[in-house]
């Protein structure tokens, strides 16, 4: 008995002696602490006003600058369209444009009613439905085909069926006949012809001229000065009467308007 008494005492004593002490388990638990992560907070609600954005630098697109295009007008003549000028005798008689005659003068004067619409161009189509109505039948009549300080060239037909280009240099006061044929294509006396002329510059930078009479074209001019110049409708000499009408005019070039901006068509 005695015996049994003394080794449940023992195994007491060793299952006491084996248990960590206060201090030990005090010290467990703050060094756990420290070494364990931190609680993860809730999460927050979203704020009520966006974040401020900053944008990049950015350049603003540059259209390009307006140009002037192509220009094509016409004049049928019913009124008075106003892109006439330097037409001293002149007048919009039913429907057509009376030109001539001119006072008496003792030189032949080369009269001229200039396109201030067209500007000033190099290459270009013009067209006119032209009638001789009276006086010398062997002076011609037609278009400006170019007009600037240093000369006029001018397209001219007759009712004695010819057609000419002729080029007239202000300094030296000379005529130069360019090229020019007889053409049964020209209506005689009092009949009206469709007239045009276009000019276009070619590969080698000289202008080709192209004379066309009632939808042919019976002439060409090649490699002539590239110039511009004014254009329009013209006579030869003081006593000549001519009525012009249908007026056309194109040009692909961009035309100068010395004067400012360019009268309207009618």
């Amino acid at each position: 008995m005695a015996r049994s008494v003394t080794i449940l005492a023992i195994a007491v004593l060793a299952v006491v002696s084996c248990q960590p002490s206060q201090s030990t388990i005090a010290t467990a638990i703050s060094q756990t602490q420290q070494a364990a992560p931190p609680a993860a907070s809730p999460t927050s609600p979203p704020p009520t006003t966006p974040p401020t954005l900053t944008a990049e630098p950015r350049t603003r697109t540059q259209r390009p600058s307006p140009t002037a295009g192509p220009l094509s007008l016409t004049d049928d003549f019913s009124s008075d369209s106003g892109i006439w000028e330097e037409c001293n005798v002149c007048s919009v008689e039913a429907g057509t444009l009376h030109m001539g005659p001119y006072p008496t003068s003792g030189a032949y004067v080369q009269h001229v009613a200039i396109c201030a619409a067209c500007g000033i161009v190099t290459n270009y189509r013009m067209a006119v439905d032209a009638t001789y109505i009276d006086g010398p039948s062997e002076r011609g009549f037609g278009l400006l085909a170019r007009h600037n300080e240093d000369h006029m060239i001018t397209y001219e037909i007759t009712p004695w069926q010819t057609m000419d280009l002729w080029d007239f240099a202000f300094e030296k006061g000379q005529w130069k006949w360019i090229n020019g044929t007889f053409s049964g294509l020209v209506r005689p006396g009092k009949q009206l012809n469709h007239i045009e002329l276009e000019a276009l510059t070619n590969p080698s930078g000289t202008v080709d001229i192209y004379l066309t009479v009632n939808g042919r074209t019976p002439i060409v001019v090649f490699s002539q000065p590239a110039e511009p110049g004014s254009v329009g409708l013209t006579l030869w000499g003081h006593a000549l009467e001519v009525s012009f009408d249908n007026f056309e005019f194109h040009t692909e070039d961009s035309p100068i308007f010395p004067r400012g901006s360019p009268a309207s068509s009618g």
